[in-house]
This record gives structure tokens, sequence and C-alpha cells, in this order.
């Protein structure tokens, strides 16, 4: 995430007499959301082929066939997750407008792993999907430096007042094509080739590819507003390690700084473990346990949850509108402990049908949860510069992926035959995520804070 210049210094270079107030008008937030919503839907429709991805490797890469399911499983959640810790180096350095760029390599390099998928038919059987894993992490390192640019634009083009409100409705516009692409890719790959001699999964890859790309280049259509003092406050070298190194410090001093933002960051990195440690779980339980078909491991997986996720997402931004942003943090995170209950009953019963229960619940949870992700660092920066609090909340991303999928494959293997302590395991882990973030949440109301979503 991007470390961009800690609040206080913002705070300095903008009381300067040649700095320019600056207000977001509301043509600028009709403009920005007319683009960003065809972006969206272009980068949803690309996002739910690729929701695919564990289960293609495991399935038509021959992963479970060769006896590796655990190990490919938790590669392909892992590694992408991992590759948010260098999500600094991409916004720290430079002009804030000059970061719009990076959709421009986002649309070439990002995608570009994915027209190689084809080839993989001409590797040795058990090495294709090691290489599949491969060309996933890299187009994830690249993809890492989108969520802070996207999340730069939602807090430099939308007001506070509004931002709720465009940001529900611009996240309902992409569920709706993941949700789409994602039955769509699922029926797809079950069906009969269309081409002859060439596999469906084989067309399907470079097809996201360049839908990938298409949405990454809206997004840069999109001009960044930002006032000029901050952009010019926060310049940095071009030496990426150096970047990384001082992106790092930001985010150590950061949460010394605000001990508020680090007890609510304590929350989301023990919900964040526990999320990461069924990940894995998910395409195994689907292959090997309910040995089901794409379809059916779409419908569930995906289709469930965003259609979950839709029907949400306005209720959601309702119900945060004002509201302290730890109640919704909390709400959320309690509501998710529902999910791993219901995907363990589904692994000791092997009833599919329970599993398509256990996303429906997990849509509902995760539409509060992807809100607070998204908006809650905001709110601490209470209307200053956001990016310091984005950038030290998605580099934990990275932190906490080397914790929770460790944890799911020592399980695994430890439990070759059962899911369930994974399961119990995560349960554990959001029960004291609860506790942490209302434990917060009454600290701050006791101190009269009031950071609202």
């Amino acid at each position: 995430m991007p470390t961009a210049v800690e609040t206080t210094e913002v705070e300095r270079t903008a009381t300067r007499s040649d700095a320019p107030v600056f207000k977001v008008s509301n043509e600028i937030e009709r403009r920005t959301f007319r683009r960003a919503g065809i972006a969206s839907a272009l980068a949803g429709s690309s996002q739910g082929m690729f929701s695919l991805n564990a289960y293609v490797a495991l399935v038509a890469l021959g992963g479970t066939a060769a006896g590796y399911e655990a190990e490919i499983s938790t590669l392909i959640m892992m590694l992408p997750s991992v590759a948010m810790l260098f999500a600094s180096i991409y916004n720290s350095g430079g002009r804030v407008r000059r970061r719009r760029k990076y959709f421009l390599l986002a649309a070439g390099v990002g995608e570009a792993p994915f027209l190689l998928v084809p080839l993989l038919v001409l590797l040795p059987f058990s090495a294709a999907p090691f290489v599949f894993v491969g060309l996933v992490t890299f187009a994830a390192v690249v993809g890492a430096g989108v969520p802070p640019a996207l999340n730069q634009l939602w807090g430099s083009n939308y007001v506070t007042e509004t931002r709720g409100k465009r940001f529900a409705w611009f996240s309902a516009i992409g569920m709706f094509f993941v949700m789409l692409s994602a039955f769509a890719a699922g029926e797809f790959l079950d069906a009969a080739p269309v081409i002859d001699g060439v596999k469906n999964w084989q067309l399907l890859y470079p097809a996201s590819a360049l839908l990938g790309a298409a949405g990454m280049l809206t997004y840069y259509s999109i001009r960044v507003r930002y006032a000029r003092a901050i952009e010019e406050a926060d310049s940095g070298g071009r030496n990426a390690f150096k970047r990384l190194q001082r992106s790092y410090g930001r985010v150590v001093a950061l949460l010394r700084r605000d001990r508020d933002f680090l007890q609510y960051e304590a929350g989301f990195f023990l919900y964040g473990i526990a999320f990461m440690m069924m990940l894995p779980a998910v395409p195994v339980l689907f292959s090997k346990y309910l040995r089901a078909d794409y379809s059916d491991f779409s419908r569930a997986s995906v289709v469930t949850v965003q259609i979950s996720l839709m029907v949400m997402a306005p209720l959601v931004a309702w119900f945060a509108r004002g509201r302290r942003v730890t109640v919704v943090t909390g709400v959320a995170f309690l509501g998710l402990i529902a999910y791993p209950v219901v995907l363990g009953i589904t692994a000791i019963t092997q009833e599919i049908r329970l599993s398509y229960l256990a996303f429906a619940l997990f849509g509902i949870a995760m539409s509060g949860v992807h809100f607070a992700w998204n908006l809650g660092p905001v709110a601490f920066a209470r209307g200053s510069n956001p990016l310091a609090y984005t950038s030290t909340h998605t580099s934990l991303v990275g932190a906490r992926s080397l914790i929770g999928f460790p944890i799911s494959y020592v399980l695994m293997k430890a439990f070759p035959e059962s899911l369930t302590p994974i399961f119990i395991g995560a349960v554990a882990m959001l029960l004291v995520a609860v506790l942490i973030i209302f434990r917060l949440d009454r600290r701050m109301r006791r101190d009269g804070l009031n950071h609202t979503t």
C-alpha cells in the first residue's frame, strides 16, 4: 500500500499561503464514478474468471491427481497475498498524479502472464500446476500496486459525506460482473471443447487477461485530484529498495503514534489470519471431499458470495452511515464466525448443499468486512491525507499471509483426512479479533473519539 507522506507533514505543508484550498466538486465525483463503474465491470469480469485459479490448478492441471493438493492450494492462495508486502513500493515517491501511470503497468505487464497459460500443456504433468502458480504469483506482485492506487482514488476524488454511498454502488457493479463471469467460466470449463484439441481453460485465460487490461486502462483514464501541497510534500527517490525501507519505517512510526489505529490493525490482523487459514482449505474441500465439478465450485464459492455481497452492499452502507468504524468492523467479524462453522459441518457430512449456505453467510458478513477494509483506515485519517493509513493497512496483508497460510498447510499435513482443525482454529482467531475491536470501541468512546465511516 502506498505509504505517502505522514499526516503531520501534510498538515504542515497545507498551511502555506501558496497552497490553494482544494475541494472535490460534484462533477468530479460523477465523472469518477462513471469511468470507475466501467473499469469495475471490466476488471470484475476478469476477476471472476480468475476466481477459479485454484480449482484449475488442482483439477485441470493435475495438482490433486499428483498428490500435491495441499501444496498447490496453499501456494496459489498464499503467494499473491505475500505480494502485498511490496505494495509500499508502488506509491511511495514521486508526485501523486504520476502514480496514475501504474495502471498502465498493471494493464501490460500484470496481465501478460495469463497469455502464457495455454502453453502449460507442453510441460510435464507434475510441473504444470507449479508453473501456473508462478505465473499467478508474478501477476499478483504487479497487481499489488492496484489496491493502493484505487484507495488513493477514493480518498482524493470523493468527499467524506458521499464516499460510502459511492463506494457501495461501485462495489456492487464489480460484484455483479464477478458473479456473472465466474458463473459463465464454470459452465464453460465443464462444457465440451469449443475447439478440437484445445481445452477450454486454454481459451479462458487469454480472454480474462484482455478484460483485465481493458479495466486497468479505464482506471488510468481517471484523473486523480489532489492538493498541490500534498503532491509536493510526498516526494521520494527512485531507488525501490530505499522507498520500501522508508515506507515500512513510516508504517512502524504511524502505528507507534496512533495507538487506536494500532489496535484496529491488530484486530484486522487476526481476522486476516483466520481468513487466510480457510482459503487453501476451500478448493481442497471441493476437489477431495465433495468431488465437485467446476460449475458447483463457481456457483457456491463465487456466485453465491457475490449475490450476497450485492444484496448486502447498500444495506451495509446504510448501516455504516455515521456509525463508528469500530462497530461496523466488530459486527462484520462477529457475523463471519458462522462461515467456518458451516464449512466444518460441510466437510464432515460431505453434503454439497451446505456449502452454498456457508458461502451465503460468508458473503453477508464479508460485505461488512469489505466496507471496513476499504474505508476503515480512511476514517482513522480524520480528514487528512489518508495514504499513510491505507498504505499501512494494505502492507500488513502480506505480513499476515506469512502466518495464516503456513498454519493452514501444517494443519492439512498433520491431519490429512480432516479439515476440521482449520475451521476450529479460524473460529478461535475471529473470536479474539471481535474482542479486540469491541474493546477498542469502548476505549474510544470513553476518550470521546468518534471515527465514522
